[in-house]
């Protein structure tokens, strides 16, 4: 069954003036399930990142806001891989763990807004 909120998701992800989406609900709603889909049917590649369950995650976010190393940190030391601005979607579930993650959604907004990046979690 095709759920509505993929066609939202496509639609936010055709947009030239695309933010970070913020994807929030009760626990155990759907939210990483829906995220996963979305990654796998629609983007080369999909990197799901938790902040609940990745010790170390949020170290990379100390530093500083520079969205080109965060970046380049998150392919190399956590997934192993290039993440591909245009081409890779990137989330970040769980992410009240990490406030520093969230204040960096709006770097990201103004300096890499061509990289597609959701934010999930159940309290923001």
């Amino acid at each position: 069954m095709r759920r509505a909120v993929m066609d939202q998701l496509l639609a936010w992800k055709a947009r030239e003036d695309r933010k970070p989406l913020l994807l929030t609900g009760v626990r155990q709603c759907g939210k990483t399930y829906i995220l996963e889909e979305f990654g796998e049917s629609s983007f080369d590649s999909y990197v799901h990142l938790n902040f609940d369950k990745q010790e170390g995650l949020a170290s990379i976010f100390e530093y500083d806001f520079d969205v080109q190393r965060i970046v380049r940190e998150l392919g190399s030391m956590v997934v192993g891989a290039p993440i591909v601005p245009g081409k890779t979607l990137l989330v970040f579930d769980e992410i009240q763990a990490c406030p520093r993650a969230i204040e960096s959604l709006k770097y990201f907004c103004e300096d890499m807004r061509e990289l597609h990046i959701i934010a999930a979690g159940s309290l923001l």
